[in-house]
């Protein structure tokens, strides 16, 4: 058994080496909880998110860490000049990014015969283009950044989040829209990866499986028996937590990571293992 002081030392190389933290969309749901993540960790944030106004917990999480900066950008994704500026004004907050979580996703829940043109626009355009430019503009400003000692010292980290959707079907929602525009985090990850590790920036992805988010619970208002069907399908016999993915996305952005690039994370309870 480790002693505790070697414990406490190996955490170390958890603490994030970022400045700044930037997340395209991180107003609710998963995106929320990974704010917290990094600000507990001491790190800064830029929140991006479409809401006009900011969660309330994320004003209650810039009150309980007030050595942190929390920076809320109210930014439609889709919007090409509007993200460039949101970006724009981060960087003349901060001055620099050293990470980026790409967390924005919307859904339509239906038979994929009855979903309409308008519809799957709406997806690619917030889940595929939107997590693209936001990854491109973060990357162009990490390239600027200079590593701050040593030969490993890392430029920038990448993360985008995917989903257990895009693996395989869920017989019980009609997900092939919402599967096929968040299936552009899988074909970007390893492409992106092998491009920029030269440069110093990784590039890692994070695929939650059934977890309730303020969207999930949405569709159990409408579905009650959703979530047993969800739950019940877990080998570990439960819906994943929001909490449950930040130990990942702390990882990934800190430099216990500094050798990892091109992975893709699950985080499923076992789901993507095998169904009960």
């Amino acid at each position: 058994m480790a002693s505790q002081s070697a414990i406490q030392e190996s955490l170390q190389s958890y603490k994030t080496t970022s400045t700044v933290d930037d997340f395209h969309s991180g107003g609710d749901g998963i995106g929320l909880a990974l704010v917290k993540a990094v600000v507990e960790f001491g790190g800064h944030v830029a929140v991006i998110d479409y809401r006009e106004v900011p969660h309330l917990d994320l004003c209650e999480i810039q009150d309980l860490h007030k050595e942190s900066r929390v920076k809320y950008f109210s930014v439609d994704i889709t919007n090409e000049m509007l993200v460039t500026k949101a970006f724009d004004g981060i960087l003349a907050e901060f001055g620099r990014i050293d990470g980026v979580i790409a967390c924005a996703g919307v859904c339509v829940e239906k038979p994929f015969v009855d979903h309409t043109w308008e519809e799957v626009v709406r997806l690619q355009m917030v889940n595929s283009v939107g997590l693209f430019f936001a990854v491109q503009l973060a990357v162009k400003a990490m390239l600027k950044n200079q590593p701050t000692s040593g030969d490993f010292t890392p430029k920038g980290s990448v993360i985008l989040i995917g989903s257990i959707a895009t693996e395989s079907g869920v017989e019980s929602q009609g997900l092939t829209a919402y599967s096929a525009s968040k299936g552009a985090a899988n074909g970007l990850l390893r492409g992106l990866a092998v491009e920029l590790a030269p440069m110093g920036i990784r590039v890692n992805m994070i695929s939650p499986g059934h977890t309730v988010t303020d969207m999930s619970i949405s569709q159990f208002t409408n579905r009650p028996e959703l979530a047993m069907i969800m739950r019940n399908a877990v080998p570990m016999g439960r819906m994943g937590d929001r909490r449950d993915l930040k130990g990942a996305a702390v990882y990934f952005l800190s430099d216990a990571s500094l050798y990892t690039t091109g992975s893709n994370l699950v985080i499923s309870g076992g789901l993507h293992a095998g169904r009960l």
